[in-house]
């Protein structure tokens, strides 16, 4: 088990708690043995190890802004319960994740369950919580993905599991309305791997594939393929054949460095090129140094998303800066929503009724409604049972002033209340 270094210790928080019995028992009298207030225990399941740890950076900060506003507890009817943090390494490996979350439940005994970074961490920690009756909030992994790829059943849902991010067909159509801004001969080639993602985003019925099609454009899928690959020579082939000029793909950032990296050397210059999970991540990025330039991404939060945190109060730009003057590295995307998860998991347990029932947590979250840093999440609304659906952008990279380079909006069609900040551009290739 690995505790995260801003986790409450709980010998301390007792040690404070009677500390403040004693103070405050009136002179003259025998105090009276109190009732510890229950220590909540949240589980936190995330890729501190392998391909997905770019996901996990923002979490001791997160957690030390957490530390910092709460102080150690939180105040569930008129009761101040201290917490504890208790995190595990899923190893970015599916079977890891379900592995540790089983831990949680069964050894750690503990109350909620958080996870976040892509179906293959969020959905087999919410498996298991489901299983075991224990409540789960997670976010990070695309709607569908999330909840088909669970088998989900949209007129049944599920009993303990919640979660929020954007859906695909939001980001379908985010990404539409940006390409046609652009000129291209609008053939798509689809870089999609056998994984929960790629089986989600390539699917011939539902997936992206008919949508573009039904948008004027043309889609060339060469195919699933296993992770991690040692080259993208097939694709890339099948793309120059094919006159392809948009990538649209999801694959982890270094999957992403051998793909482009094989691109270049076989001489292959899409115009567009969108790639999810790598292209969000300036660590990711810089590496590629100019040839980094003009790639796109979808943009799920970023410090001009007009939206404050319900629990420091502080606006969008404020929690960025604060990240940067902390850690002395840039912003991303993901640092919104790991500062979102724990405004839910707060709030959730604030709302709680009785604290050694988790069947009354699972009703506080799903009853979330609450205006969070990455915008309103209400688990009512859908568009699947137990989802809330987040608002999307879409952004590219240019050369930065502070840092090497810097992400700016480029097209905000689907949600205008998000500003726009430069145009979108084709990619240039000296």
């Amino acid at each position: 088990m690995t505790k995260t270094p801003f986790s409450i210790n709980r010998r301390q928080a007792l040690s404070g708690l009677a500390a403040g019995a004693a103070a405050t028992a009136a002179p003259g009298f025998m105090t009276r043995a109190l009732a510890t207030p229950k220590t909540i225990k949240i589980g936190l399941v995330q890729p501190s190890t392998g391909p997905l740890a770019f996901f996990t950076e923002h979490i001791p900060f997160v957690l030390d802004q957490v530390q910092k506003t709460l102080g150690g507890s939180i105040d569930v009817n008129g009761t101040k319960h201290p917490y504890e943090i208790i995190i595990k390494d899923s190893q970015s490996n599916p079977n890891r994740a379900a592995e540790v979350t089983q831990e949680l439940i069964l050894q750690d005994e503990v109350d909620l369950v958080a996870t976040f970074a892509t179906p293959e961490t969020v959905n087999p920690v919410s498996d298991q919580c489901e299983i075991n009756g224990v409540p789960c909030v997670s976010n990070d992994a695309p709607l569908e993905p999330y909840f088909f790829g669970r088998n989900g059943d949209p007129a049944v849902g599920w009993d303990w599991t919640y979660h929020f991010f954007f859906s695909g067909g939001g980001l379908s159509r985010a990404l539409v309305p940006y390409w046609k801004r652009l000129e291209t001969n609008k053939v798509i080639g689809g870089l999609w791997p056998n994984d929960g993602d790629g089986i989600a985003q390539s699917d011939k019925a539902h997936g992206f594939p008919p949508y573009f099609e039904s948008e004027g454009f043309s889609v060339i899928d060469p195919g699933r393929f296993d992770m991690p690959a040692s080259n993208y020579n097939a694709q890339i082939a099948a793309f120059k054949a094919a006159n392809v000029e948009i990538i649209q793909g999801v694959l982890p950032p270094p999957e992403f460095t051998t793909f482009w990296n094989g691109a270049a050397q076989q001489g292959f210059q899409p115009k567009i090129v969108y790639v999810g999970k790598a292209c969000e991540f300036p660590q990711a990025m810089e590496p590629l140094g100019d040839r980094a330039l003009g790639l796109s991404t979808e943009v799920w939060w970023s410090k001009y998303h007009p939206y404050s945190s319900g629990l420091t109060g502080q606006s969008s730009l404020e929690l960025a800066d604060a990240y940067e003057a902390a850690s002395g590295r840039q912003w991303s995307l993901p640092l919104g929503f790991r500062h979102a998860l724990f405004e839910v998991i707060f709030d959730t347990l604030k709302r709680t009724e009785n604290l050694d029932d988790k069947g009354s947590i699972r009703d506080a979250l799903k009853t979330t409604n609450y205006k969070s840093i990455v915008g309103a999440l209400d688990f009512t609304k859908g568009p699947f049972p137990n989802t809330a659906e987040t608002p999307l952008v879409i952004g590219q990279w240019v050369k930065g002033e502070k840092f090497p380079l810097d992400m700016v909006i480029v097209d905000n069609t689907t949600t205008p209340e998000v500003p726009v900040n430069a145009e979108p551009m084709l990619i240039k290739y000296s």
